[in-house]
């Protein structure tokens, strides 16, 4: 360490003359030293929460704070600071002792030369410590972005040695016909090449990487699985696998359709109603933020607003002014916000954002600053005037931030707190205080979950899938709500998230399923032909006795198996993806339908099909949002139709809210229409399905 540069010490001793003395010795060493003396676990909690040391110096004969519980106050705050034990003696065991228990060295108050070299050792191994975590940071992100890329690139890629496969990404996979990279690791290259072409690629191999080899392109012709050739450009370059020089291939796959990747790229970055990113883009941002801020390029902070009222204004307004209000609340956001910050709604009536080289105090005065806007801000949606106010919960991007995740869980722990404390208010997240709280709160969560599982407090509503082309089958798609003690009607939002983490999520999962065929059971007896959508989630995906459970449910209730309908959705599917395959395989062969949910959502869509065989496809509704005038919108939703309708799926357009997207849906050939145009999930199946859709 520079020992121009401050040292910031905690100092346990008994006395502060005594804590004095310890800092004068390093003064004397050339440090400028800042110190806060401590002598019990209250004033070390403290200290610690002002901000974290470079070093902590602890007297072993101080009785009010032993030197386990500095270790443990640090575990539980997280962090990694070199603790300096310091006694009247330093014998063999003494120091055995003290590093058995994690301190970094013994110095003894006699031997002040011997502190002074002990502090220097830990400062510069610090330094080190910082210098390779940057470098490993580094080294991770470009090989995450490097595998990132490879496996999202809609082009083949692959890396050969000797003229042998080494490695191949998806796309790659894909296009010869293999499903795992073991099937082609060691087959050679010429197999991918037409015959005709053998003694061109085979000279070019010979000669590639030689001085006077200055040609990195081929034009060739592949060879398909079905013995079909294609045109191809090859471009060569220099790589190393694991140290072993290769050679990696690009394999440009010119039938793709570059103009529809482009659009869905764009448009996975941005939520279509506010304009601001979207939760999948802040995401990715986020882990950037982490990365730099591990890596010392700079703090940040991130920002979780919720608004505090919003169902009721959806109550007292209706869906679609509710929408123009959201609208409103994210242009004054982004009115408040700096060019670098990043701004995305990330929930229903939630944001969030990351403002780069800001301290605490700093981003609790920027905080206020919002969450007053907010409250003193009128929107006037056509002839009524609506205000609201927000709770904002704040959490530190530094150099000990752990995964971006947790981060996030962090922030919205803030945030529910300032909620539930009366809401309109800005809270900074607290290690200690407020993960005890959460864990609290989680704990009753799950407490109230397994008495709802255990009386089977839930209750089933319905939301009618209608056809825009003539068919008058009775389909609902199904939700979950749990019933509260007064009989109130709990939303998914509320629980889902714990009952996720908890692993409660299979029972309420094996609940709705179990409830959804009583009924179509019931209405089967009185004459009623329905069928169900019904979600399952990625823990359920998992269990490997889903299927087998799920067909002697039917058989035991004399249901057809087309009754059902199992939604995945696309997320999930991505996350899940062989738990997704196998159980959409076994579906097929008891003869339940799937369909796959928010479809278009995410980068590799079309790529997923190739895995997942479903029979519906549920457009995402950020497509679906202002349909009528927006172009772009039009021609995605037209795209997937046409792809659909070309593998014989049906698709089904979510979120359905205004009539002006009918014409659109209908001219594009969209066979169903679900959302609030239609109906609000509702406890009746009383949707009149002869009604043709006006």
């Amino acid at each position: 360490m520079d020992k121009e540069k401050t040292l910031r010490l905690i100092i346990a001793e008994e006395s502060r003359n005594d804590a004095e003395a310890l800092a004068n010795i390093l003064r004397n060493a050339g440090y400028a030293v800042r110190h806060v003396p401590v002598c019990d676990q209250e004033e070390l909690e403290a200290a610690l929460a002002a901000q974290p040391p470079d070093l902590i110096l602890c007297a072993l004969e101080l009785d009010t704070l032993p030197l386990d519980d500095v270790f443990t106050q640090l575990a539980q705050l997280r962090l990694e600071v070199p603790v300096i034990a310091v006694g009247a003696s330093a014998t063999e065991s003494e120091i055995t002792g003290v590093l058995r228990q994690g301190a970094a060295d013994l110095a003894t108050y006699d031997q002040p030369e011997r502190l002074q070299l002990i502090i220097a050792r830990e400062l510069k191994n610090q330094q080190l410590c910082a210098n390779a975590r940057r470098f490993e940071s580094s080294f991770r992100e470009s090989e995450k972005r490097a595998r990132s890329l490879m496996e999202s690139s809609r082009d083949a890629i692959t890396y050969i040695h000797e003229g042998m496969h080494i490695y191949a990404n998806r796309s790659y996979l894909e296009m010869f016909g293999f499903d795992e990279l073991d099937e082609i690791e060691g087959t050679p290259i010429l197999d991918m090449v037409s015959q005709e072409d053998h003694a061109m690629f085979k000279d070019f191999l010979r000669n590639y990487g030689k001085e006077e080899q200055v040609q990195e392109e081929l034009d060739l012709r592949g060879l398909l699985p079905d013995g079909s050739t294609f045109k191809a450009c090859m471009e060569f370059s220099s790589a190393t696998i694991e140290g072993e020089p290769c050679t990696q291939i690009i394999i440009r796959n010119q039938s793709n359709s570059q103009e529809l990747e482009q659009k869905l790229k764009y448009l996975s970055k941005q939520d279509i109603l506010t304009g601001l990113y979207n939760r999948q883009y802040f995401m990715e941002e986020m882990e950037l933020a982490v990365t730099d801020a591990r890596s010392g390029s700079g703090n940040s902070g991130l920002f979780y607003l919720l608004l505090d009222n919003f169902r009721d204004i959806k109550e007292n307004v209706g869906i679609g002014k509710a929408d123009l209000v959201l609208r409103e609340i994210a242009d004054l956001l982004r009115e408040q916000c700096e060019a670098e910050d990043v701004l995305a709604r990330f929930g229903d009536h939630s944001f969030t954002l990351i403002r780069k080289n800001i301290g605490g105090d700093e981003a609790l005065a920027f905080a206020e600053q919002l969450r007053k806007a907010i409250e003193e801000h009128i929107a006037e949606v056509e002839d009524q005037s609506v205000t609201t106010s927000c709770s904002i919960g704040l959490s530190l991007i530094t150099e000990s931030a752990p995964t971006a995740q947790q981060l996030l869980a962090q922030a919205d722990l803030a945030c529910e707190l300032a909620r539930s404390s009366g809401g309109n208010r800005v809270h900074l997240h607290n290690p200690v205080a407020d993960e005890q709280r959460g864990r609290e709160r989680e704990q009753q969560w799950n407490e109230i979950i397994q008495q709802a599982i255990e009386d089977g407090a839930f209750q089933l509503v319905y939301q009618p899938i209608v056809s825009l082309t003539g068919n008058h089958q009775e389909k609902y798609e199904v939700f979950v709500r749990m019933l509260g003690e007064a009989g109130q009607a709990i939303l998914p939002g509320q629980f889902l998230a714990s009952a996720e983490q908890s692993g409660q999520i299979i029972a309420i999962d094996q609940w709705v399923i179990r409830r959804a065929v009583e009924v179509l059971a019931k209405r089967r007896k009185d004459g009623i032909e329905t069928q169900f959508f019904v979600k399952l989630s990625g823990q359920t995906l998992g269990d490997p006795e889903l299927a087998i459970w799920i067909n002697d449910l039917l058989r035991s209730h004399s249901l057809a198996a087309s009754s059902l309908v199992f939604e995945i959705a696309e997320q999930t599917a991505q996350q899940y993806l062989k738990n997704a395959k196998a159980f959409i395989k076994a579906m097929q062969q008891i003869r339940c339908q799937t369909a796959l949910e928010h479809f278009g959502s995410g980068p590799n869509s079309f790529q997923l099909l190739k895995h997942l065989p479903v029979d519906y496809l549920k457009i995402d509704g950020s497509f679906i949002h202002n349909l009528a005038s927006e172009p772009d919108n039009q021609a995605v939703v037209k795209s997937i139709v046409e792809m659909a309708q070309s593998m014989n799926k049906q698709c089904i357009a979510e979120f359905v809210q205004d009539a002006h997207s009918l014409a659109v849906l209908w001219q594009s050939g969209v066979h169903y229409i679900q959302g609030y145009f239609l109906q609000e999930p509702d406890t009746s199946l009383s949707y009149d399905f002869s009604d043709e859709v006006a």
